[in-house]
Formats: structure tokens, C-alpha cells, sequence
């Protein structure tokens, strides 16, 4: 091997040594790969009934699709018949539009494995990344900051509505094929926290 071979080997020895430096530790690279990249996702929804054993209690299913480029996003969540029995004060046929934006993003060779195995779930779980993103739905608004350590993805969010506000937390994890959502919140009348009532909730992604 001559001198010029062994020089550009080792040049790219540490070109690559420093990206996958700078991958792991700061996700400088994949920031900037990620902010050119654009993206649509859709998948289905499922929210099993609130009282198994009441056979007037049902399911609801529909879908939710994210769609954007590089760190801003947008988000729509559709319930397939949900207006029929919810207060147009909380939901509508319009559904739940969210506007967001990834703050830090950091990929990891875990995200990179599944990418290349087509696994798009276990790419969103083994990706670090923190982000917030503001609601809209019916007559009311919110904002969800979430975040995810390359195992588990939790977030909060807080929720005013024109009769009753909302504070929440959610855990998302693998469960199998699916993604299980758990979400544990507070909802009680316009500042009257005093009074708030507790619910956990579960769904299906």
C-alpha cells in the first residue's frame, strides 16, 4: 500500500470515526440530514370501550397521520363517528390537528438497523429526541411536550377548554406489532383544579 492510499485510508478512518462520533454523542449529523428529509406516515388508531363488561360501552377507532420536513411536522387525529357522541365542544368531524417541531433529535444505531429492516416504529423508539407540539381540537386548545430516551417515550400536556381544563401525562411502548399507549390525567372545571377528577386511559397505535 503506498503512501497516498495509506494517508486517505486514514483520513477516512477519522472522517467516519468523527461523524459516528458526533451521531452517537450529539446527533450534530443527524440533525442536519434530518432537517432535509420530508416525511408522511399514516396509521390506524383503536381506543377499547371505557367499561368492558357494559355492553353499551364502545370501541373507537380511526386513524392519525404525521406529515412534514426535517424538525417541524404536522399531526391530524381522526375518531371514526366520535362527534356523534361527543360535545362539539371537545371533538368534531375536523379531529385533533396538532402543529409540532422535534427540539433535539439524535440518531442512533439502533434507528439505523430498523430503518434498514423497514421497521418504522422501532426506528421512532430507538431515535433520542425531545419535541413539543400545540393542539387544536373543537373549541378547545393544548400543547404536548414529549420525549423519548432511545427506550421509552413519555410526554405531558396541558389542555384549556371553554368549560374544563385537562393535565395529562402518557407512556408509549412496544407491544408487539402495536404501539400501547397508557395516558393518566386530571380534568376538572375552568380553576377549580380543587375539584379534579383522575382517569387512566388506553389505546392502541
Amino acid at each position: 500500500m503506498n503512501q497516498k492510499i495509506t494517508i486517505l485510508v486514514v483520513v477516512l478512518l477519522v472522517s467516519f470515526s468523527t461523524i459516528a462520533a458526533l451521531e452517537i454523542t450529539q446527533g450534530t449529523i443527524s440533525g442536519y440530514i434530518f432537517d432535509q428529509i420530508p416525511y408522511n406516515y399514516t396509521a390506524k388508531v383503536w381506543i377499547p370501550p371505557a367499561n368492558i363488561s357494559d355492553p353499551n360501552s364502545a370501541s373507537l377507532g380511526g386513524f392519525y397521520k404525521i406529515n412534514g420536513k426535517g424538525k417541524d411536522f404536522n399531526f391530524l387525529l381522526k375518531l371514526s363517528g366520535a362527534e356523534k357522541s361527543e360535545s362539539p365542544l371537545d371533538y368534531t368531524a375536523d379531529g385533533l390537528k396538532g402543529t409540532g417541531r422535534i427540539d433535539e433529535i439524535k440518531v442512533t444505531p439502533g434507528t439505523i438497523y430498523a430503518l434498514l429492516n423497514k421497521d418504522v416504529k422501532g426506528a421512532m423508539f430507538n431515535t433520542t429526541f425531545k419535541g413539543h407540539m400545540n393542539l387544536t381540537c373543537a373549541a378547545w386548545t393544548g400543547i404536548t411536550y414529549f420525549q423519548n430516551d432511545g427506550k421509552t417515550f413519555t410526554g405531558n400536556y396541558t389542555i384549556d377548554g371553554v368549560m374544563t381544563d385537562w393535565e395529562g401525562t402518557y407512556t408509549l411502548k412496544r407491544d408487539g406489532f402495536r404501539i400501547l399507549g397508557v395516558s393518566d390525567f386530571i380534568y376538572y372545571p375552568n380553576n377549580q383544579r380543587s375539584t379534579a377528577k383522575s382517569v387512566q386511559k388506553t389505546y392502541y397505535l
